[in-house]
């Protein structure tokens, strides 16, 4: 398998995981809310759709990032010389980059901190379940970043292997 088919399952997986966390989030609020009128409340149920909400949004995020979907207000941007856009667009790259790879360590500190936290409903969960959504996301759009950085600037991979 070339590494550009599994870039491409990994990605359709991601959009699943993101799907279904959301689904299943807006679904579990449902229930308890419904479960919690008739007096039968679920204690778990905002735990849980906290977490699987936490994970769709950083995924979807990546996704929106990917897709170029993200909102910008490129106003400024278009009216500068060509000349100094493409400069620019690698300092805003490399900017992203910078800022995600403090996400990925800040983030990985946060879920060891966060390890014996857990939710209110649910004292077995790890609070750092919802924590790590942060790292892992950081990482999917830090590859996304070098994937734009490479295909905006024409960079051939086998070029700087070589």
């Amino acid at each position: 398998m070339k590494m550009k088919d599994f870039y491409i399952k990994m990605c359709n997986i991601e959009i699943v995981l993101a799907i279904i966390c959301l689904l299943l989030s807006v679904f579990i609020i449902v229930i308890s809310a419904i479960m919690r009128k008739i007096g039968m409340p679920i204690n778990w149920g905002l735990d849980i759709a906290l977490l699987l909400f936490t994970w769709s949004t950083f995924l979807g995020a990546d996704i929106a990032f990917r897709d170029d979907k993200f909102i910008n207000v490129d106003i400024l941007f278009l009216k500068m010389p060509k000349s100094l856009q493409r400069p620019l667009e690698l300092v805003i790259y490399i900017t992203i980059f910078i800022f995600l790879s403090a996400l990925i360590y800040l983030g990985a500190i946060l879920s060891v901190f966060t390890w014996p936290r857990t939710f209110q409903g649910i004292p077995t969960l790890s609070y750092t379940w919802v924590t790590l959504s942060v790292p892992v996301c950081s990482f999917f759009m830090i590859i996304t970043t070098v994937i734009k950085m490479f295909k905006k600037f024409n960079i051939n991979a086998k070029r700087l292997i070589e």
